[in-house]
């Protein structure tokens, strides 16, 4: 990715390889802004992989114009008429939609391959989109182009974190000639201080030699030349980096800081007030996760806490009920005694107190024990249903 397949001229003599002069001394990215349209943002964004036609390099690199063609409600109806599908307007529309909601998805999400595009504003993407639209051959683009008021500063962010970050790290040890020769990167927390601006404009822009290899020669190496980028650009990436040089942080200084008066629309609708401007924050990877574990972890100890409390409800409605059982068959049996003892001419009632306590069979010897008297008398078939 961020291939241009240009690599430079061939190596020059040694009188010819001196870095030339700026042409115009850098001007202060707080003071001076740019207007850049979608073609613009194509270039500094886009281009270094997609091309200048947006056709890609398949199957490596694919094509963004059938992605973006099919965004356009007139197209997707047209397409699917050739195929001998058709379609309303309705349905149309309802698929142009999906196809819009896919493309800014991947834009400001990336894909397997892709970068994400997350740093760029709202302002920026509509004009990037229209002009990706007008690419694309989409009916009625040219109306619809809109352009932007950016900073210097900013302009070099969108180069540095969209084509340089594509294989340059943003920290890292600054590698010697020997470690160049065996594939290492520069990264760019070193850039300013290996090269000067001169330098970095031109190997930006026309390619220049690096010294690299155990014994040390200069070699034409394996940057490509970004001819699409202009001195003014190439400059505008040694500022950025300059004044804002990367690092570890989270949350490293952005466009935001360094804008004054940055991406305003210039057609199409008004312009908002200043500081309205909004930015797409991604969030967490994991935050959906995290929320999902939280409610079913509270799921589950509601399950539980419902649990432990049926559990004690039906214990006790259970204990309860079984002594309420004990209770009334010794109830019943009581009440029953008399009754069957009179029925009865086997059985007589205790001569001592004339209460049911126990029963005894006749001619038997009285039992001494009330304890056996009372499992003497206790016979189930005798009492039936009544105990």
């Amino acid at each position: 990715m961020g291939k241009t397949w240009r690599l430079g001229p061939p190596l020059q003599a040694p009188e010819e390889t001196a870095d030339p002069a700026p042409s115009a001394p850098h001007r202060s990215s707080s003071t001076n802004t740019v207007v850049l349209h979608g073609a613009d943002l194509y270039r500094m964004n886009c281009e270094g992989c997609h091309g200048e036609s947006g056709l890609g390099a398949p199957p490596e690199i694919a094509s963004i114009i059938n992605p973006v063609r099919s965004t356009s409600v007139a197209l997707v109806m047209q397409r699917m008429k050739s195929v001998g599908a058709d379609v309303s307007r309705a349905q149309a529309t309802e698929l142009a939609g999906q196809s819009k909601t896919a493309l800014l998805q991947r834009i400001h999400n990336g894909g397997q391959d892709m970068p994400s595009f997350s740093y760029l504003n709202d302002f920026e993407v509509q004009s990037l989109v229209a002009y990706l639209n007008l690419l694309a051959g989409v009916p009625n683009a040219a109306a619809r182009q809109a352009a932007v008021s950016e900073s210097h500063a900013r302009v070099g962010e969108l180069i540095v974190k969209s084509t340089c970050h594509t294989c340059h790290a943003a920290t890292g040890p600054n590698p010697g000639p020997a470690e160049l020769a065996a594939g290492a990167i520069p990264p760019l927390a070193t850039l300013t201080s290996r090269v000067s601006r001169a330098q970095l404009i031109r190997k930006i822009t026309v390619g220049a030699s690096v010294n690299m290899g155990e014994v040390p020669d200069s070699l034409r190496g394996r940057m490509p030349v970004f001819f699409y980028l202009t001195e003014t650009e190439a400059a505008d990436v040694y500022g950025y980096l300059e004044a804002y040089p990367p690092s570890d942080s989270i949350n490293p200084p952005g466009a935001v800081q360094v804008q004054n008066a940055q991406s305003a629309p210039t057609t199409g609708s008004a312009r908002p007030p200043e500081g309205t401007r909004k930015r797409r924050d991604a969030e967490p990877a994991d935050s959906a996760n995290r929320t999902w574990f939280l409610y079913l972890s509270l799921g589950v100890l509601g399950l539980l806490a419902v649990g432990i409390v049926f559990t004690q409800r039906e214990f006790r409605r259970l204990s309860t009920e079984a002594h309420m059982r004990r209770s009334l068959r010794t109830h019943l049996v009581a009440r029953a005694l008399p009754i069957v003892a009179r029925q009865n001419n086997s059985w007589v009632v205790e001569k001592t107190s004339r209460r049911p306590i126990a029963l005894v069979p006749t001619g038997r010897k009285p039992q001494a024990s009330s304890a056996k008297r009372l499992k003497d008398w206790w016979c189930p078939e005798e009492f039936g249903d009544a105990c």
